[in-house]
């Protein structure tokens, strides 16, 4: 009886094993881009956390966007889809109160992830 459930509790282990090695949702690894774009003025409403290009945003994000705040990165900003007319380049930290022009947002895309940070170890004596 204990060498089924050993045996159990082993493939068990292996299957979970396996399932990580695979696929799956990726996990945060470093600052890189991260902008939040905001249904109103002044970064208030809702937040929409972008971390990658977006060639065009899913509605009704394009008629909402008032205003974002570029957490990690340097962004474009663009007012039509596929990169189209560019708005503005924005580094962070930066807090953008009030898009221009106002509720007419196409796209972003991230020009430069920000680095990765590495621990900082101090030698103590």
């Amino acid at each position: 009886m204990r060498s089924r459930t050993v045996v159990r509790c082993a493939l068990a282990l292996g299957i979970a094993a396996s399932l990580g090695a695979c696929g799956g949702p990726k996990s945060y690894t470093g600052p890189g881009c991260l902008i939040y774009v905001y249904g109103l003025p002044d970064m208030k409403g809702y937040a929409l956390p972008i971390r990658e290009d977006s060639e065009r945003l899913a509605e009704p994000w394009p008629h909402l966007a008032a205003s974002a705040k570029v957490v990690y990165g340097t962004w474009r900003l663009y007012s039509e889809p596929e990169f189209a007319g560019a708005m503005g380049d924005y580094k962070a930290p930066a807090d953008i109160v009030e898009l221009a022009p106002d509720h007419h947002l196409g796209s972003l895309q991230c020009l430069e992830p920000a680095p990765e940070t590495t621990p900082q170890y101090g030698w103590w004596w």
